[in-house]
């Protein structure tokens, strides 16, 4: 009797420990689920950020690549240096829809591959909504919206985040 008690006591504890062991491991998972959600966060705060302060046009007055339009998301305009300072960037393919390759976190440890995708459209400035023409230019200049897209893989699913900027420019 002894014996049995024993081996079920065994049992029990084992089974405690197989579920502490299991709420450790999802616990892991999840702080790594974090990490990536931050990481594409301050990667696509950065795009938004170039969007709202930098200048639309180069001397001669032409729209620089970022600031485009383009009615569908590419990579066209973007470019970006990672942790290991290795910039990667698309400045020259307008027809590029896979969007620009990052790596989300330092490379060294668990960095994830991702892609950046942009878009930019004029904005009408009577109710707010995107133009497929020209904007019309009004006393704040044409009105532009970025949107700004970073899909990258956890555990075989696909997650996606995205920004949307507003902004003119004479």
């Amino acid at each position: 009797m002894t014996l049995v008690e024993a081996m079920m006591a065994t049992m029990i504890f084992t089974l405690g420990m197989l579920g502490v062991y299991m709420m450790l491991v999802k616990s892991y998972e999840m702080v790594t689920l974090c990490r990536h959600r931050d990481n594409a966060r301050a990667v696509l705060l950065s795009y938004a950020d170039q969007f709202q302060r930098l200048k639309t046009t180069d001397a001669s007055n032409n729209l620089l690549f970022f600031f485009r339009t383009d009615p569908s998301p590419t990579s066209f305009g973007l470019s970006w240096t990672d942790a290991a300072n290795v910039t990667v960037s698309n400045l020259t393919d307008t027809t590029d829809r896979a969007g620009l390759p990052i790596t989300l976190g330092d490379t060294a440890s668990s960095g994830t591959p991702a892609r950046v995708f942009r878009s930019v459209m004029p904005i009408n400035m009577a109710d707010g909504t995107t133009l497929s023409g020209s904007p019309s230019y009004t006393a704040a200049g044409y009105m532009m919206q970025g949107t700004f897209t970073v899909t990258y893989q956890v555990k075989g699913r696909t997650l996606s985040q995205s920004i949307t900027v507003a902004r003119s420019f004479r």
